[in-house]
């Protein structure tokens, strides 16, 4: 019984032990008398693998003791990790240049920087996207009709296949229809022309005549026969009526507006006067802005 009751009087003092606030304020007493590693050490253990504060506020103050604790000690990077977590819980948190040296407060401002600028660009993103989407789903909904009139199947030079939007056909038909028509047309406005349609073709110049007569005859069948096909091509293709895809010219105003501000084009815009931050202090520097 004895023995039971000095397990039982044990853990409590175990539990009392036991409490994350008073183990918060030892590590604050460790950081103040600057032993960074002792400090690194506690607050870890408050923080990791799972956090044992129950407090926001208490939560903050850990990882920006850690933070700082790793900066001093000189671990840049780490302490950015932990600067990032205090902020991620308390976005506009500061640091009072009474309590932290310079160079630590430097690197948190940093950080927070680079938060802020961070969430701008996947604030922008995200907007982007939502416009993205707005725009393919407006314009999917918009059911657009092409009509197409019958008459245009009995245009030569693949003007009917155009219509069908076959390009190739239509590339084919014109070229067809210009090496054979032209030709058969050009030789009778000639012969037309210097002989007269009634006319009667002098014996010096009948063999030469009748060379470009045959030559009209066939190339002016060539031409009906690749008429006929194109004519015959385009009616078993023919829809009179054919949904096409909306294009942005039917957005509304609202959804016209750029997705990205313009760019800067004056030399004077892009450059930028600012100040430089490095490992070992701060500076002026100048910069161009590029895209």
């Amino acid at each position: 019984m004895r023995a039971a009751l000095i397990v039982i009087l044990i853990s409590l003092a175990s539990i009392a032990d036991a409490d994350p606030r008073r183990d918060l304020d030892k590590a604050i007493a460790t950081f103040k008398s600057k032993d960074w590693q002792s400090a690194a050490q506690q607050l870890n253990f408050l923080l990791r693998p799972n956090p044992q504060l129950a407090s926001a506020s208490d939560l903050v103050e850990a990882y920006v003791l850690l933070g700082v604790c790793q900066y001093e000690m000189g671990n840049r990077e780490r302490a950015k990790t932990e600067f990032e977590a205090a902020l991620a819980l308390q976005p506009d948190k500061t640091l009072d240049s009474l309590l932290f040296s310079e160079g630590a407060i430097r690197v948190f401002d940093e950080t927070k920087r680079e938060l802020q600028e961070r969430a701008k660009r996947d604030e922008d993103d995200r907007k982007v996207r939502e416009r993205l989407k707005a725009i393919d789903d407006y314009l999917k909904s918009r059911v657009i009709y092409e009509t197409h009139p019958f008459y245009m199947n009995f245009f030569p030079f693949g003007l009917a296949q155009l219509q069908n939007k076959e390009p190739r056909k239509a590339v084919l038909f014109a070229l067809g229809h210009t090496v054979t028509g032209i030709p058969s047309l050009g030789i009778w406005l000639y012969l037309a022309t210097k002989y007269g349609l009634d006319s009667t073709v002098p014996s010096s110049d009948a063999q030469r005549v009748r060379t470009l007569q045959q030559i009209e005859i066939a190339t002016g069948i060539g031409f009906l026969g690749l008429y006929a096909w194109s004519v015959i091509d385009a009616y078993i293709h023919y829809k009179p009526r054919v949904q096409v895809k909306a294009d942005d010219s039917l957005l509304p105003p609202e959804l016209r507006e750029p997705l990205t501000p313009p760019k800067k084009t004056s030399l004077r815009d892009r450059l930028h006067l600012g100040p430089i931050i490095t490992p070992n202090g701060a500076g002026i520097g100048l910069s161009l802005e590029t895209y």
